[in-house]
């Protein structure tokens, strides 16, 4: 693995939460149910036994239903390991982009000659633990996701390997330690960190492909359903955006793209935007507090569409990158240069966020 030419990997983008398709033959059962138990009749003494009996037939289909309904195993498969991601992967990458800041070489670590010393970032060993229980649970549930059931237990291995060595190494710079021993620990712990990084990084590339992969197809199916079922809604316009986002981010990341198309794609998303805003007027209006979730998910996605167009237009207007730009680019500061993909990056993530949290 060629370190030293490898690190936009901080660019990674959260990932949003899978929706759920359809209500599925289990609610049906438990909505039959309650009726059947609710309801009456003239003949009291008869419907009993029938209705007794009734009961536990359907109590049985649901537990039987419960088990093999494949949309509510996916959904649950599907979120926990996105939440995993999620909480795991950018921490992980930034920590290891910080270290690469100031090791100068990758494949040697550390020389005892270098002019500031950074440290690594902390991460979280409860997210790590976390994830492992739930990573493990939902893996073996039927009926199986393959091949990313697989993938999403060697991506919490890998994880719960890289983590100590980047919390260990964390303590002993963040201590000064390396002061005091001529860097010795911190080219053995060195070492390790990057063995263990090794075994991470493809790993998470294949496990960030593998969910997207699924919840592409299922956001699409998702927002046919939703249109079908009830209209363009606020789910609807929510969803439709962040794919037109995630399709935007495909085409104007490269380093050349057709701009008149790219700014085609910017329009539609901004449509959408345009007419989703009088439906949170609506809900504001009916006093419906579920409003302000969409109405910040919409501020973001017109911060999202001014940025896109500022790349755009970069690469339009064929804009040089200053030399203060250029020290920026491929950092985790990239953000702030105008234009550049890491700010583009950092606006998707922000919506991407804000609609996970939507109820």
């Amino acid at each position: 693995m060629d370190f030293n030419n490898n690190f936009a990997k901080w660019k990674k983008g959260v990932i949003a939460l899978c929706v759920t398709l359809a209500l599925s033959a289990c609610d049906n059962k438990k909505e039959e149910l309650t009726q059947s138990v609710t309801s009456k009749s003239s003949t009291e003494t008869a419907q009993n036994n029938s209705v007794a009996e009734k009961v536990e037939q359907l109590t049985k289909e649901i537990k039987e239903e419960s088990v093999q309904d494949p949309e509510q195993v996916i959904s649950e498969k599907m979120n926990a390991y996105i939440d995993c991601y999620n909480s795991l992967d950018k921490y992980i990458e930034r920590s290891i982009e910080r270290y690469a800041s100031w090791i100068k070489d990758l494949e040697k670590g550390p020389t005892r000659n270098e002019s500031v010393v950074y440290g690594l970032y902390s991460v979280s060993q409860d997210s790590v633990i976390s994830c492992q229980e739930k990573i493990k649970n939902v893996a073996v549930m039927t009926p199986a996701l393959k091949p990313i059931d697989h993938i999403a237990v060697n991506y919490i291995e890998s994880s719960a390997k890289l983590v100590p060595e980047i919390n260990a190494l964390n303590r002993y710079y963040d201590q000064g330690d390396y002061k005091d021993g001529n860097f010795a620990r911190g080219k053995e712990k060195h070492l390790q960190l990057i063995a263990a990084y090794q075994v991470f990084e493809p790993v998470s590339e294949e496990f960030s492909q593998s969910i997207e992969k699924i919840n592409n197809e299922r956001q699409i199916t998702a927002l046919q359903q939703i249109e079908k079922e009830n209209g363009r809604t606020l789910e609807y316009y929510s969803l439709a955006i962040l794919i037109d986002a995630k399709k935007i981010n495909q085409m104007i990341e490269e380093d050349a793209f057709d701009t008149a198309q790219a700014f085609a794609l910017v329009t539609e998303l901004q449509n959408k935007t345009e007419n989703a805003l009088p439906l949170v007027a609506e809900r504001k209006n009916a006093r419906d507090l579920s409003y302000m979730g969409y109405d910040s998910l919409l501020d973001q996605a017109d911060s999202y569409a001014k940025v896109a167009k500022e790349r755009i237009r970069r690469v339009r207007d064929k804009v040089p990158y200053s030399d203060f730009e250029k020290r920026n680019l491929g950092t985790s500061s990239e953000w702030m240069v105008e234009g550049s993909v890491g700010k583009l990056i950092k606006e998707y993530n922000g919506y991407i966020e804000r609609f996970n949290r939507l109820d």
